[in-house]
């Protein structure tokens, strides 16, 4: 008998790991902890700036992230649609969600632990016929501090809390064509 198999359906998870975070660490971390406006906080142990103003962004949008990216985004023509950063403090997770229905979801990890943290946990996005134990429904991806998890905006995503008080940063940001 002949055979021929056929990975049809693939799912591709990006990880860059970039080379100039550290240079760009503090100047970020320290916009958010000096940010005094309640509306930032929405509730204890959380910060977003989504759909707020973000004084951070030239810097660290215009002269980090995009030239780190530059590759992606030239390769699969793509530009940012929106952008927020976000802390998790102690318990605080954002649960499974997805975002637009088509483009990347892309998070880099500004503050991020391995000893408190995990990465952003991915769901399956088709049932598996060959995993009838279900064992692969999700993936929680190894980062570091200043890689760039890159993955389909419409593939559900979560954060699990933390494993301690430790604050995890992150930049989250979408892409579309």
């Amino acid at each position: 008998m002949d055979a021929v198999s056929l990975n049809i359906f693939p799912t591709a998870v990006h990880i860059i790991k970039t080379k100039t975070w550290p240079k760009y660490k503090s100047y970020l971390l320290d916009t958010i902890k000096n940010q005094q406006d309640p509306a930032y906080r929405p509730t204890p142990g959380f910060y977003t700036d989504y759909d707020l103003d973000q004084p951070w962004l030239e810097k660290i949008w215009g002269e980090f992230i995009e030239p780190e990216m530059k590759i992606f985004l030239d390769q699969t023509r793509t530009k940012r649609v929106d952008i927020w950063a976000q802390e998790y403090i102690d318990e605080a997770d954002h649960s499974a969600h997805r975002h637009q229905i088509m483009g990347y979801g892309c998070v880099l990890y500004a503050k991020f632990d391995p000893k408190h943290h995990t990465g952003t946990t991915l769901f399956r996005p088709f049932l598996d016929p060959n995993d009838y134990t279900n064992s692969n429904d999700i993936f929680t991806p190894e980062v570091e501090e200043g890689n760039i998890l890159i993955f389909p905006s419409w593939m559900l995503h979560m954060v699990k809390p933390s494993k301690s008080n430790v604050p995890r940063v992150v930049v989250a940001f979408n892409l579309a064509p």
